[in-house]
């Protein structure tokens, strides 16, 4: 299950990776220490008297979008919420140098008010321009693509558009619901796989079990009773006893000690380890709980040296008895079976 889980989270981390790409703007590039690139609205004009004229915004308004690659577009546009109404007016080249801005072989001079608001100064007039706040990235290279398809195409210019907001919503939305249709089907089929090796792994250790079963009940007298002797000359060794008086002290064991451990059960025992493996991906304590068991330790014991309650280790023993031989027994059957492998 880990595995498919780690699977999944990577898919979704690339997925994510790839919508964060696509909401990504491009990083506006600086002129002499000012930045012009975007869009900016022509709000009002100064006079040759030094009258100051604003703008109806309500109407078309002027707009020059300033691209990263040295290229303007002059604009008129006017909105309504739902549609941008687009009359293009040119699309040229300009610089900027110090106070001099030059557009199309035009130069001016121009003045930085603040970050938001600046001025270029033609000869009669001088025009003002604010940044705008609403027009986004997108619908800045929208409206620069559709420029340069009108200055690359033949035949009269079609100098008005009409750009819908809600068409560029749903296509967006459209986006975002065909990306996670993608992790949905990711998720299922998932599912499904972790399922089938469900059903696999389940169906192996049905046969597993069947076969140590059979091999139990097959097993001839002279066999049974040449493991018994060897069991009964082990659990009257020192090696046995020492191990025993160990445990019952609480003593803590190390990786080490439960190999060791591990190596005297399957001395004692041959195939222990392999037969009970073949029946369930046991965990570290349910392993070990197997162990103690093998080895005859007390119940009290068990607990203590596995750092368990007592209720605990008998919750572990019924689990197992449930999940590999059936819902017909509890812990005491468990112990049982362990002991007959």
């Amino acid at each position: 299950m880990n595995r498919y889980i780690a699977i999944l989270s990577l898919i979704l981390i690339l997925l994510s990776s790839c919508l964060g790409q696509r909401q990504q703007t491009e990083t506006p590039q600086t002129s002499e220490g000012f930045d012009i690139t975007g869009v900016w609205m022509m709000i009002g004009i100064i006079d040759s008297t030094g009258i100051e004229k604003y703008l109806d915004l309500d109407q078309y308004t002027r707009c020059k979008i300033y691209d990263t690659d040295n290229q303007y577009c002059c604009v008129h546009l006017r909105t309504n919420g739902k549609f941008v109404w687009v009359k293009l007016h040119e699309l040229g080249d300009y610089h900027l140098n110090d106070t001099l801005y030059e557009e199309n072989g035009r130069i001016t001079p121009f003045c930085i008010i603040d970050d938001s608001t600046m001025t270029t100064k033609w000869t009669d007039y001088t025009e003002i321009w604010r940044r705008s706040a609403t027009i986004t990235e997108s619908r800045k290279a929208e409206i620069l693509d559709l420029a340069r398809y009108e200055q690359n195409a033949e035949g009269p210019p079609l100098r008005d558009y009409v750009l819908s907001t809600s068409e560029r919503e749903l296509k967006h939305t459209i986006s975002t619901y065909h990306y996670l249709f993608i992790i949905l089907l990711l998720i299922i089929v998932i599912v499904v796989l972790y399922a089938v090796g469900l059903a696999k792994r389940k169906r192996r250790a049905e046969e597993n079990l069947r076969a140590v079963k059979e091999e139990l009940s097959l097993r001839p007298t002279v066999l049974s009773d040449a493991i018994k002797q060897v069991e009964d000359d082990f659990f009257r060794s020192d090696d046995y006893i020492t191990l025993c008086e160990r445990i019952a002290t609480g003593t803590n064991m190390s990786d080490d000690d439960w190999r060791e451990m591990e190596r005297k059960v399957n001395a004692m025992s041959s195939g222990f380890t392999r037969k009970l493996r073949s029946l369930y991906d046991f965990s570290d304590v349910e392993y070990q709980v197997c162990l103690l068991i093998k080895l005859r330790i007390p119940h009290k014991d068990i607990a203590a040296i596995t750092h368990r309650a007592p209720d605990s280790v008998s919750s572990i023993r019924s689990r197992l008895h449930k999940k590999i031989l059936g819902p017909n027994g509890g812990a005491k059957e468990w112990d049982y079976f362990i002991l007959s492998l």
